[in-house]
């Protein structure tokens, strides 16, 4: 079963980047895939509040660097390629900008679209108006009106940025507002935010260029008058990109407990799984728990013996020629044995191998040797495993 890696992320925000360091830390093969740059909604955000804990408020900047650099120090290599689909199966596929990429394991953390309404025209006044970024296009709106549309806490933080730059922001929110107590109070405190609740834009008013809506509330109608209108509403989740994985109304991955999907080599977290809080501590879990679950499911199973490992792909699969060694167990990924093929040499490094074992009560030792003791080694080979494996122990006598 041969794969370029042995979990790839897609996405590549706070819950892909954590699911992808905590695989790297065990010593998995790891991709993080974003097609523009890591981060995911947090490039859109100055400022997180009850971030790490509720009260508490962190730089999204400060955040986004510390969690990049903990994926790159543990091995996460970082692509830009985007993902144009995933073919969930026993041996994932995902189709890039690249190419064909294979993975062992695949996590979906792609969070959700950007926002839109559905409304007659509104393409065509994206950028010119309309825009799901308050970071990046409030500075636009400075002393202009906006409107912001949605009920959950995402909205209320970009009504609030907003808030600092223009004039006046309405915030309409199409039934009831899910948003925190905390940011119920924020809201209020502010001077230049209005929230109307029962509201629903039924239509776009400008030619090029957006100059204000039609909102709907309780039986009536009425124009406002905006520059900006910074939809949230109308997120959907992935499913148009993963091949055969159940869905919710909205495309987000729908999971058979916790971050694990239909299928046992896929794994979802963050936003684009169904139910998802849509918090970033959440977000941090859910990627902790897709790490973790991927490296429990790619890791062999336990029990006595060595198994031998092929240092290009990982362990070889169950149903493979794959040799059953008597002895204790240690754990592949953190110490690999390598071998000239001699015989002598073969078994000292073995028998060193079954002291580590025992020392270190590790569960499985992984194995790889050369073709035959007069070929060279190959340097794709002794690259992997010595980025692969904590230690590695040679034997190249007779």
């Amino acid at each position: 079963m041969n794969s370029d890696w042995d979990l790839a992320v897609v996405g590549a925000g706070v819950a892909g980047l954590t699911a992808a360091r905590v695989a790297a830390e065990a010593g998995l093969r790891v991709v993080a895939y974003d097609r523009m740059t890591p981060g995911g909604q947090l490039v859109n955000l100055t400022t997180l509040h009850d971030v790490p804990e509720p009260g508490e408020v962190t730089s999204s900047a400060g955040l986004l660097g510390r969690l990049v650099a903990e994926a790159e120090a543990a091995g996460v290599t970082m692509s830009f390629a985007e993902v144009t689909r995933v073919r969930a199966g026993a041996a994932p596929r995902l189709e890039t900008s690249e190419g064909e990429v294979g993975a062992r394991a695949v996590v979906v953390a792609t969070g959700l679209t950007a926002g839109r309404l559905g409304l007659p025209g509104e393409e065509l006044l994206v950028g010119r108006g309309i825009s799901t970024c308050a970071g990046c296009d409030g500075p636009l709106f400075r002393g202009r009106a906006v409107a912001v549309v949605g009920d959950d806490d995402w909205t209320a933080e970009e009504a609030l940025e907003l808030a600092e730059v223009a004039t006046a922001v309405t915030v309409l929110v199409p039934g009831q507002p899910r948003w925190s107590g905390e940011r119920v109070g924020r809201l209020a405190a502010s001077a230049r935010v209005e929230v109307l609740t029962g509201a629903t834009v039924t239509a776009l008013r400008g030619e090029g260029v957006l100059s204000g809506v039609v909102v709907a509330t309780a039986g009536s109608e009425r124009e406002l008058a905006v520059d900006g209108l910074f939809p949230y509403v109308g997120r959907r989740g992935p499913g148009a990109l993963v091949d055969g994985l159940p869905t919710d109304e909205a495309g987000r991955l729908r999971t058979e407990g916790g971050v694990r999907t239909a299928v046992p080599t896929v794994f979802v977290a963050g936003d684009a799984r169904s139910a998802a809080t849509g918090s970033v501590p959440s977000a941090g879990a859910d990627g902790e728990a897709a790490g973790a679950a991927a490296v429990a499911m790619l890791r062999p199973a336990g029990g006595p013996g060595l198994r031998i490992v092929d240092p290009t792909f990982g362990v070889q699969p169950a149903d493979s020629a794959a040799e059953a060694q008597a002895g204790g167990t240690a754990d592949w990924s953190e110490v690999a044995l390598f071998s000239n093929s001699k015989p002598n040499a073969t078994e000292l490094l073995r028998g060193v191998g079954e002291r580590l074992q025992e020392h270190w009560e590790l569960p499985e030792l992984g194995f790889a040797s050369k073709p035959n003791a007069s070929a060279a080694a190959d340097k794709d080979v002794i690259d992997w495993l010595s980025q692969r494996y904590k230690m590695v122990l040679v034997a190249v006598g007779d």
